[in-house]
């Protein structure tokens, strides 16, 4: 990696391949004037047209922030805050704030907390269940319908849901492919 050498006109941090100097000392103080709250990230420009890009992501969202500055003159060219992202925009960061845990403090943490252990014991729930009411020899899985009028509206609300949450279809897919792989002979003694 080669920096270019650093003199009177060129001094400041290394960051990768930039050589970031007064401009960003410029920014970083005039950012905290602007009143963007304490805790924010700054990020260089990753090119002879990139910005300075200030952000913060606080426990509370209304103090929320995204500045561009000009990487030449310090200029702000972007200031965005959680007012500026319309009603949906609000919602979906209060939403996010929620599931972080950040919203109602302590109170949040443990909601989440709880969920989330729930969703675990659901999950081991789930497994007892199938094992303690599989058939003997086999695996419990249902067979091919006769009728695929059903079938086929199942598929597509499956795919929709695919679409949407690619984890959800990858495991789907992962699921089919066990599926189409099994023995026969397990899947008669199934049926």
């Amino acid at each position: 990696m080669h920096h270019p050498p650093v003199g009177p006109m060129m001094s400041g941090l290394i960051i990768g391949d930039l050589i970031v100097g007064q401009i960003a000392l410029q920014i970083v103080a005039k950012a905290e004037t602007m009143g963007v709250h304490p805790g924010f990230a700054l990020n260089p420009p990753s090119g002879p047209e990139g910005v300075f890009t200030v952000s913060v992501y606080p426990d509370d969202i209304t103090h929320e922030r995204v500045v561009h500055f000009d990487q030449y003159s310090g200029e702000v060219l972007f200031d965005m805050k959680l007012a500026d992202l319309g009603a949906l925009g609000r919602a979906a960061e209060w939403g996010i704030s929620v599931h972080m845990g950040q919203e109602f403090g302590l109170v949040n943490q443990i909601a989440m907390l709880l969920a989330c252990i729930a969703i675990v014991l659901m999950s081991v729930a789930a497994m007892v269940m199938w094992w303690k009411r599989r058939p003997a020899g086999g695996l419990g899985a249902p067979s091919v319908p006769a009728d695929f009028r059903v079938t086929k509206g199942i598929a597509l609300v499956t795919l929709a849901l695919a679409v949407f949450f690619p984890l959800v279809g990858l495991s789907l897919a992962v699921m089919l492919l066990i599926d189409l792989v099994l023995p026969r002979a397990l899947r008669a003694r199934v049926a």
